[in-house]
């Protein structure tokens, strides 16, 4: 049974909506869910189970990087959870993405992590859900939300590693990868490894390479906007 996620059986919806930010899951479920009950308080690790449109919906924090989300997401599955969804920000590596922007992430590149390698010489990179990613493409265009779908990157390392750091982001951009954030990999690695449906969507909370935040209000904004629609759509699969 769960170590961390201090849940009974019973109390985790099959639907899950993972922000990395304890404070933000407080937030999305007393905002967006009705009658939310929190089931784990659990190294701050908040989860809530509440309803949206009728249906049974959690919401748990992850925390930060790839060993925290997996050791959540392995948790979740022992307790029931079918349809994970990272709900989270990201740094952007185009110039033309611009802040609260949405990038719904349908595979994800690896910088430091080694959570791709089953053996030496295999190599997993898992897509998203297709059914899932395309639910939520076409609720972000019928909301007229700016959207991207495509690659991203999940890092290790938030300041970089050395300084060869940002020419290697640079390098990822020419070849398509829309944004850096620190937890996708996981997610869809271990949703191939049990079965289980996966999706991540982002907000451009920063431009990587001129090191522009958007403030906090934008980022709520957006944060928001996407809840909603992510909530709207999963609940109608």
């Amino acid at each position: 049974m769960p170590i961390h996620v201090e849940a009974k059986e019973g109390e985790v919806a099959e639907i899950v909506l993972l922000p990395g930010n304890p404070e933000r899951a407080k937030y999305m479920a007393e905002n967006f869910l009705e009658d939310p009950k929190l089931y784990t308080t659990y190294r701050k690790m908040y989860g809530y189970t509440g309803k949206f449109n009728g249906v049974d919906v959690s919401i748990q924090s992850t925390g930060m990087g790839v060993p925290s989300i997996a050791i959540v997401l392995e948790e979740l599955k022992m307790l029931g959870a079918k349809t994970l969804i990272r709900v989270g920000t990201c740094g952007a590596l185009r110039d033309d993405l611009e802040q609260a922007d949405l990038i719904i992430a349908q595979s994800s590149a690896t910088i430091g992590s080694t959570i791709n390698k089953m053996t030496s010489d295999i190599t997993l990179a898992p897509p998203a859900d297709f059914e899932l990613i395309k639910n939520l493409y076409e609720s972000a265009i019928e909301l007229n939300m700016p959207v991207y779908v495509g690659e991203i990157a999940t890092s290790d390392f938030f300041y970089g590693k050395g300084e060869d750091y940002a020419q290697d982001l640079k390098k990822m951009a020419k070849r398509g990868v829309l944004a850096v954030e620190m937890e996708t990999a996981a997610l869809y690695n271990i949703a191939a490894k049990y079965g289980l449906k996966a999706a991540t969507v982002l907000t451009v909370s920063d431009h990587v390479f001129t090191q522009i935040r958007a403030d906090k209000e934008k980022i709520k904004e957006g944060v928001d906007k996407m809840t909603r629609m992510v909530l709207d759509t999963a609940t109608k699969l």
